[in-house]
Formats: C-alpha cells, structure tokens, sequence
C-alpha cells in the first residue's frame, strides 16, 4: 500500500446566493465552452467580484476542471494575488469613466501569449462606467476574441451599457438573496445580531451590509434618520440636521431616501413592506406630512441625487441645504 497521501481539494469559496448560477458556471467549465465574454449584472457588494475571482482561478487551475485545487501553480499565483494572466480593469477612482487607454491597455495583454501556457482574464469592474470611447474599442475586440482570452464584465445594472456590447456577451443576472438567508450570512460572518434594517437598506448585497455594520454603519444611520425625523416635523435645527447629511453623504441621501419612502407606505397602509419597520420616527414623521408632500420631497431628494452624481463639481453642503430649506413648502 502506497504511503503516498492525496492532498484534499478545498471547495470553491462561492456565496449560497450564487450557488445556482455557480452550478451552471462548473458544467460549461467541464464541457469545455465558458464563453470568451460573460456579463454578470450584480450589485457592489453582492460578492460579484469574488465569484469571478473563482471562476477564473477555476478556468486557470492546472489539474481540475469544476474547482481549483489550490496546490499548483497557477492556484498559488491566483492566492497570493499576481498571477500574470489574470488583468481587472475598473475606474481609478469612484464615479470616474473608465478611459479608453485603460481599454487599450487591457487589450494588448488580451493578445499576449498565457504566462503559464493557458487561459487569460480580463475582468473589468463597474463596466457601466466604460466611455463612449472606450466602450467602442471592446466592442471590436469582443467582436473578433483573441484565442483563449476570457473577459468578464461586472456591472449594477444592464440599462447603461451599450446594446452591441451587450448581445456579445453571454448575460447572467443575479438572484437577489432571500432577506432571511442575507442576514443569516451577515450576522455569521460577524458573529452578532443584526437588525433587519441593516440588511434591508443593501438588499441584495450582503457584503455591503456587513461592512456597514463592521465600520459603525448602524450609529451613523442612526443619527442621520433621527435627526432628519426631527427637522421634518418641526422644521428646526436645520445646521445639525445638513451637518449630519454633508458627513455622511453619500449614504446619507440613500438612508434618507429609504425612510421617506418608508413613511410614504406607512401613511398608505403598507407596513408589512418596511425597512425601518418596529420605528416609532417612521409614525411620527407619517403623522406630520401629507402624501403629496412625501411624494413632492422624494422626487426632489432623487433629482438632487442624479445632479450630484453627474456634476461632481458641486457643492454639496449648498445642493443639500436647499433641499432641505423646501421641504415643507
């Protein structure tokens, strides 16, 4: 008998919520045909990007095929971060376009000969933010792929990206995860409870949730819902009311948006349907504003919103302060 010991292949570090599409992912990876362009629409925080991470060290694994086996080369390379076949290409910064060189760049190693004699990655983040230029130049390469070159194209939603580009690229959406099996994963991976409302406020992205509640999410929250809850009903304290907006903005207009949005179903009878639910300033603050008004401020809050996305010079303490200066108009 041999005394030779078999090392044990660990299993693919894969989300529950991505367990089916993780499934289907194997079999085209065992059949031999992962397509040269795959687009998976998830939300940042959804685990999208580890998913990925898996499926390519997967597709790079020199000994299996359904998982890596974390033991040779390329699954070593994979683990320590540098694997010289595997490119990501996202915005330099938050909210920037991704640029045409950047495009240009990640073409050029698409074309280059595998490090290792296998497959190449090129795994591009928030592709959304592609350019018009930089957009158009994937495009041609999606049209004619390099020979053994994968791209991967992540993104919150599939209404921004390019139709051509689109229909190059096998589509996969996300399930969103089940409320209860979201919060199960957020309070195991942080080992405490968790309110509902720190995972509803990023359904569908339950990485999102732990690291809010991990960095102190839930105290900034919070302070922001209760001292908004304040100024709406008494339309006082409008500096600490704009401070605690400017502080923790951009979250804070997200947080805002949901509460409003919450006192407009409570006024209209939908209380089973609440983030804030079990939250007296929900009551109070549907007891103080009509419906139209909710209506009126949350149509203004989204405008805000786009506008400060789109024109980044502005202001922000002005933007916010006029908002809050309507309400109740």
């Amino acid at each position: 008998m041999s005394d030779t010991v078999t090392p044990s292949i660990p299993a693919p570090e894969v989300l529950p919520w991505f367990a089916p599409m993780w499934s289907h992912w194997q079999h085209l990876l065992t059949q031999q045909r992962l397509p040269h362009a795959l687009l998976l629409a998830a939300p940042i925080g959804s685990g999208r990007g580890e998913l990925v991470s898996v499926l390519a060290k997967t597709r790079l694994c020199q000994t299996q095929t359904e998982q890596p086996c974390g033991h040779c080369h390329s699954c070593q390379l994979y683990a320590a971060g540098n694997h010289p076949d595997v490119h990501w290409l996202k915005p330099e910064k938050p909210g920037k376009q991704i640029s045409i060189d950047a495009v240009r760049q990640s073409q050029r190693k698409a074309t280059e000969t595998s490090q290792l004699g296998g497959a190449r990655f090129i795994i591009i983040e928030s592709a959304e933010m592609l350019g018009e230029a930089a957009a158009n130049a994937l495009l041609k390469t999606l049209e004619e792929p390099p020979s053994a070159c994968h791209f991967v194209l992540l993104s919150d939603s599939l209404d921004t990206l390019l139709a051509t580009i689109i229909s190059r690229c096998s589509v996969w959406k996300a399930p969103q995860p089940e409320m209860q099996v979201a919060k199960q994963w957020v309070e195991q991976a942080l080992q405490r409870d968790v309110p509902y409302h720190a995972v509803a406020l990023y359904r569908g992205a339950p990485l999102a949730a732990k690291e809010f509640v991990a960095s102190g999410g839930l105290d900034h929250h919070h302070a922001v819902v209760t001292q908004l809850a304040d100024y709406l009903v008494t339309r006082s304290a409008l500096f600490d009311t704009l401070d605690q907006l400017v502080s923790h903005y951009p979250a804070s207009l997200d947080w805002a948006s949901y509460f409003l949005l919450d006192v407009m179903k409570w006024r209209q009878g939908a209380t089973n349907a609440l983030i804030h639910h079990h939250q007296p300033v929900v009551v109070k603050v549907a007891e103080a504003l009509e419906t139209h008004q909710l209506h009126s401020q949350l149509r203004a809050l989204h405008h805000m919103q786009r506008q400060l996305t789109k024109h980044s010079g502005l202001n922000t303490e002005l933007v916010i302060s006029q908002w809050l200066l309507t309400i109740g108009e």
